[in-house]
């Protein structure tokens, strides 16, 4: 019988080789596109990129603002060269390779995997450092408060720019139904073991397919991406099995293998 770990995001996103590692581990991986993003007021972003000398520096936490920075500057291949002068930051590994590598811009505090984390560590990076312009914050609609509430409170300001939105991918509930339908065939060599809830958008998308056609999650095992989605899942009333602290494959397949 085949394990299969259900990761809910799209392959396309997946830089980060997930499906590599857990194969290597004996799970078959299967990628269901979670979340769909629609970009808006680049030309707002736009503006605030051309004026560096206005902010302290820029903190990317999501790859979708690394994406609307880079369409925002319309074709230029970099940011203006002002920018790399400043105090950068940006959650994860994969992000600040991609905006190395689309921004030509460096970054700090990406291995601390989460909002709240960058939050303490840009307070630690800036101590005895005089800090008095905001750092700009290109985000989503579904923003967390907790990065700008906590550097709020260690004197620091952001100046947000809204400049994604994010809806349910058009293909997630037939997917969804058709996974696990499939897994219920009596000729099925698959097991659902695990599912990978990477934000609390995705569990509040999934949640509704699950209540509306009353996909029993008994028996399956709940992992989630950071405190935020742990928090969002555990609302719905289900339970977490593991959390993975930081959205790498090494902490996934870690959070799973603490079980077997």
């Amino acid at each position: 019988m085949r394990k299969v770990v259900v990761i809910l995001k799209s392959e396309s996103e997946n830089a980060d080789n997930y499906g590599t590692l857990l194969e290597k581990h004996g799970y078959e991986p299967v990628f269901i596109p979670t979340l769909d993003f629609s970009f808006k007021n680049l030309d707002v972003l736009r503006d605030r990129l051309l004026s560096p000398y206005k902010y302290s520096g820029l903190i990317f936490t999501s790859p979708r603002s690394i994406t609307a920075v880079r369409d925002a500057l319309q074709g230029q291949k970099k940011l203006k060269d002002d920018w790399k002068t400043l105090e950068n930051y940006s959650v994860g590994e994969t992000s600040r390779e991609l905006i190395q590598r689309t921004l030509d811009l460096d970054t700090k505090g990406h291995h601390s995997g989460n909002a709240s984390n960058l939050a303490d560590f840009i307070k630690t990076d800036l101590y005895n450092k005089t800090v008095t312009m905001p750092f700009l914050f290109p985000c989503g609609n579904l923003k967390q408060d907790v990065l700008q509430n906590k550097l709020s409170e260690y004197g620091y300001s952001l100046d947000s720019v809204e400049v994604y939105e994010t809806v349910p991918h058009h293909d997630l509930e037939r997917n969804l139904v058709a996974l696990f339908k499939g897994e219920r065939e009596e000729k099925s060599d698959r097991t659902i073991d695990s599912l990978l809830f990477f934000s609390p958008s995705g569990i509040n998308y999934c949640a509704h397919v699950f209540e509306k056609h009353r996909i029993d999650l008994t028996g399956k095992r709940i992992i989630a991406i950071g405190p935020s989605t742990k928090k969002a899942i555990e609302n719905k009333g289900i339970t977490v099995h593991r959390t993975a602290e930081k959205p790498s494959p090494d902490y996934v397949v870690g959070a799973l293998l603490q079980d077997t």
